[in-house]
C-alpha cells in the first residue's frame, strides 16, 4: 500500500480480544493510507452480555454481546497519530440444544469483533484524513493608515467608505 507503514497490534485481552486482534491484522496490519512508517495500534476491549428477551420461566432466551474499545495509534516515538472509541452489539439466541449457546456465544463473540474490528478502521480512516486545523496565519499589518488587513470576502458587502 502505497504511503502506509504497517501497524503492529499488540494482544489484546480475552477471546473476543483474540478474534479482534486477528481481523484488525488482517485489515489494517499492514498499513492505512496517510500513516508513514511504522505505528504501534493499542486497543482496550470491554465487554458485557445483556439479556433482552426472557422464557415465560424467566430465563433469558435472547442476548446481546456488548463490546466498547478504545484504541490509540501511536508512531514509534510515542505520539498519538490517532485516537478513539467505538460500541457494537451482536446477538445471539439460546438454545434446546446441549451446547449449542456455546456455539451461539462464540459465534456472537466472531461476529462482535469483526463488527469493532471495521468501526475501529473507518474511525482510523476517518481520523487520520481529517488532521487537526493548522492555526490561522498572523494577521498582516496595514501598509498605510485605513488600509484594510486581510482580502475582503467577496461575499459579503464591502466597508464603508470614509470621505
Amino acid at each position: 500500500m502505497a504511503n502506509a507503514g504497517p501497524i503492529s497490534i499488540p494482544e489484546i485481552k480475552g477471546r473476543t480480544g483474540h478474534f479482534l486482534r486477528q481481523e484488525l491484522v488482517r485489515t489494517i496490519g499492514r498499513g492505512l493510507p496517510g500513516v508513514n512508517g511504522e505505528a504501534e495500534l493499542d486497543v482496550k476491549l470491554a465487554e458485557r452480555i445483556e439479556r433482552l428477551a426472557f422464557t415465560p420461566d424467566q430465563a433469558a432466551s435472547r442476548s446481546d454481546f456488548v463490546g466498547s474499545a478504545t484504541w490509540a495509534l501511536r508512531a514509534p516515538n510515542g505520539s498519538m497519530i490517532a485516537s478513539g472509541g467505538v460500541v457494537e452489539r451482536a446477538s445471539f439466541n439460546f438454545a434446546d440444544a446441549a451446547y449449542a449457546d456455546l456455539a451461539a456465544q462464540t459465534a456472537a463473540q466472531e461476529r462482535l469483533a469483526t463488527l469493532l474490528a471495521r468501526s475501529i478502521r473507518e474511525q482510523m480512516t476517518i481520523e487520520i484524513g481529517n488532521p487537526p486545523p493548522a492555526a490561522p496565519p498572523p494577521a498582516a499589518t496595514p501598509a498605510t493608515p485605513g488600509a484594510p488587513t486581510t482580502t475582503p470576502d467577496p461575499l459579503l458587502p464591502p466597508p464603508p467608505r470614509n470621505p
